[in-house]
């Protein structure tokens, strides 16, 4: 519907228009809510707080396993004093000793040189007592130069000669048929000499070579692997 005025002025007038304008004049589009968006997000936060939850659990449990406060040789007990505790991941049981079955470990033996702060596994322990049956322990008092200069360790394998005094000369000769091999159990601290003692394993037919090197002193070789 239109009028006119005096001056031919013509005004318009609509009826019926539906919707709402923009400024500019263009039909506004009705926003749609984004469901989705939301239910995404609220899925992505439950499962953040969910993973987290699940690491805090991980990094709580723990269990306590046997570590080593000391060196213990080869063919030693395990006593109490030589271990004590630290927490780990209950799945390190499978490679470690759990602190459960300490009484089962105490007593047994070390089945190599075991250092401090190893963690103790299964095959660090044997129940083979040393010396087992059949062999014999011996301890041979060596002169300094009559051992390795690097010295000797438990386990080591070595051959053992004994002494014999030489008749109007200095020094000592090797005994005709005194050699025997051994492996080393324990070796004491020099003395003022440069003198020790090392205590030796032997088979039960080898002891009367090894009471003639113990009386009479002997010359130690350290031996190879798998000799």
């Amino acid at each position: 519907m239109s009028s006119t005025g005096t001056f031919g002025i013509t005004t318009s007038y609509s009826h019926g228009q539906s919707g709402a304008t923009t400024a500019g004049g263009s039909p506004r589009i009705p926003r749609r809510r984004r469901w989705w968006l939301l239910a995404t997000s609220l899925v992505l936060v439950v499962g953040s707080v969910g993973g987290m939850l699940t690491a805090i659990a991980i990094v709580r449990e723990r269990e306590s396993m046997l570590v080593l406060t000391r060196d213990v040789g080869w063919g030693q007990p395990i006593t109490d004093t030589d271990v004590t505790t630290v927490d780990l991941p209950p799945d390190a049981r499978r490679y470690v000793i759990p602190d459960s079955d300490r009484a089962r470990v105490l007593g047994r033996v070390a089945a190599s040189n075991l250092r401090a702060g190893r963690l103790l596994s299964p095959t660090d322990v044997t129940t083979q007592a040393v010396p087992a049956a059949g062999q014999h322990v011996f301890g041979i008092r060596l002169e300094s130069g009559h051992f390795p200069a690097r010295g000797l360790a438990p386990n080591d394998p070595v051959a053992v000669l004994a002494l014999t005094p030489s008749a109007g000369a200095t020094g000592d000769t090797v005994a005709a048929g005194g050699g025997f091999r051994a492996r080393v159990v324990q070796v004491s601290p020099p003395d003022a000499d440069g003198a020790i003692v090392a205590d030796v394993l032997i088979p039960a037919e080898a002891a009367e070579q090894a009471s003639a090197a113990a009386a009479g002193g002997a010359l130690v070789m350290l031996l190879g692997p798998n000799r």
